[in-house]
């Protein structure tokens, strides 16, 4: 009987072949894969750009000069620079900021900013109140209330935060009376109820309120324009008493939030250097009305 052998070398090629090519595919696959899948980095925030030469933008008034006196020598102790950018009215230091012009600005109160950024839709943020000069009641021609005469003319600040809040300084001096029903906060000429002086309001530009005081009888003005031009503050009329959404604010870019040069503001505006010059009888700043948060520390 013969015995046919078949032969096994065209099996074991084939299954040689197969495990090549699966290898093959198996490396090419593992290579890709190295290559596209994520990896941690992937998935990390940029790096925050910390700022240490900061532009601040300021109007006329004394803000600039707290800003020099209280804070920025504390600033410079970190390692910070600060270049003082001027502004003569007082959109343009909130136009900038959005803009990054400038990393931060100090002129405003809470109200002011509230109202331009819904107006503008843009994104600012209050990072700390300060110590703040009322508005305050003006004439060149009357000492007192009582000698004001009927018909007068009084010039008040045209944007509407603080035409609202001149005249609710001027219901507080018992000049005019508000209707009781509206919000105040957003009070309007028309919404005035009573004016027995028949006095004659025309707003105007807030820079010019001083200028104003030539041709008008009065003026309702804020007391950073005040201050920088010199007016003696003992003879104004009558002094708002002011609430907390009237105190000045260091503003930012809402997206700077979380960057060093803000937090170490806050900090020195809590420290001991800054309320040294603050509440210094003698000083710049011994009139002006604090924020709650220097009444809780003082007390």
């Amino acid at each position: 009987m013969r015995i046919q052998c078949k032969s096994t070398t065209p099996r074991l090629l084939l299954l040689s072949a197969i495990i090549s090519l699966c290898l093959f595919l198996l490396t090419a696959c593992f290579n890709y894969g190295s290559q596209e899948l994520p990896v941690v980095s992937d998935y990390l925030f940029d790096p925050i750009i910390e700022i240490k030469d900061l532009r601040v933008g300021v109007v006329s008034g004394p803000y600039w000069d707290m800003f020099e006196e209280a804070i920025l020598p504390s600033l410079e102790e970190k390692g910070y620079t600060a270049t003082m950018v001027y502004y003569t009215d007082y959109e343009s230091p909130n136009f900038a900021l959005e803009k990054n012009e400038i990393d931060l600005n100090i002129f405003q109160h809470y109200e002011y900013l509230n109202t331009f950024k819904f107006d503008h839709d843009i994104a600012l943020s209050a990072i700390m109140e300060i110590p703040t000069v009322s508005m305050s009641l003006f004439s060149n021609h009357f000492n007192s209330i009582n000698e004001i005469t009927p018909g007068v003319s009084v010039s008040i600040s045209d944007d509407a935060s603080n035409l609202a809040r001149a005249l609710r300084v001027l219901e507080a001096a018992s000049i005019i009376t508000l209707d009781p029903a509206i919000d105040k906060s957003k009070a309007m000429l028309s919404d005035i109820i009573s004016n027995p002086r028949d006095i004659q309001l025309t707003p105007v530009p807030a820079q010019t309120l001083v200028e104003s005081l030539k041709t008008y009888d009065l003026s309702v003005i804020p007391g950073n324009f005040a201050v920088s031009n010199g007016m003696d503050l003992s003879k104004a009329l009558y002094h708002e008493v002011l609430t907390g959404n009237y105190k000045i604010v260091v503003a930012v870019r809402s997206e700077d939030l979380n960057k060093q040069f803000v937090r170490d503001i806050i900090d020195i505006i809590y420290s001991d250097s800054f309320r040294e010059v603050i509440t210094d009888p003698t000083g710049n700043y011994a009139n002006f009305q604090w924020p709650r948060w220097l009444h809780d520390m003082m007390d």
